[in-house]
């Protein structure tokens, strides 16, 4: 009898403490629980969206390379924005549908096209800086080399040696031989620092100088004239 009472005191105890604190545990318990299960859904979730991105973004590089429809790739990169407009993937859909653009000469549907890419995510991000290096392009081939010069004026850490080519380019298209000169041998140097080598560059240097012999000497051939 007396360890039926033990066991009905303890019963009775334990009844008071669940009642003061039992439900309490539960709803930290259930919090916990759903909470784990909740994140593992969202990264599944997060996982299957990123995957289903990335198999439209593969489709539109098989497009692309076997020469397929165009439109077929411009939905796909719409679609891209429409439902993963968050993602890298959508940038590099609008990157693509850009570089097709470019290829059929619509250099407005290529400007729209990486506008929205840069608006999507961080300029100054690798990515933003590619970005803005193939807008720049695109509109100094529209026509508007003042405002392509401003974008590559930002300059780059991710491609400085790009950038300063794309300038080059820009003034030596409008008639500007010593700034793309310049523009060049900068270009030339920054690739000679970062260890590499550019033939192009190192080509268009040499082009240059022989055209203008003068300006390869800089202020010293001026002051012995």
């Amino acid at each position: 009898m007396a360890d039926h009472m033990q066991d009905e005191a303890d019963l009775e105890a334990l009844k008071r403490w669940w009642d003061e604190n039992g439900r309490g545990i539960v709803a930290a318990v259930v919090v916990a629980v759903l909470g784990t299960v909740g994140w593992q859904q969202y990264q599944g979730f997060s996982v299957s969206k990123t995957e289903a991105a990335s198999d439209l973004y593969a489709t539109m590089l098989s497009i692309q390379a076997e020469g397929g429809d165009t439109d077929t790739l411009v939905a796909l990169s719409s679609q891209l924005k429409e439902e993963y407009g968050g993602s890298n993937y959508a940038r590099f859909g609008a990157m693509l549908e850009a570089r097709v653009a470019v290829e059929v000469n619509d250099l407005d549907a290529a400007e729209s096209a990486l506008r929205w890419a840069l608006a999507a995510g961080d300029t100054r991000s690798d990515i933003g800086q590619l970005i803005q290096l193939r807008l720049a392009r695109v509109i100094a081939a529209q026509g508007h080399e003042t405002e392509a010069l401003a974008i590559l004026s930002q300059g780059s850490e991710a491609y400085p040696v790009a950038y300063a080519q794309a300038q080059g380019d820009i003034h030596l298209a409008a008639g500007r031989a010593d700034e793309a000169l310049a523009a060049y041998r900068q270009g030339r140097d920054l690739a000679t620092e970062l260890g590499q080598y550019s033939v192009v560059l190192d080509n268009k240097v040499r082009t240059l100088e022989t055209r203008l012999p003068a300006s390869s000497d800089g202020d010293v051939t001026e002051d012995a004239s």
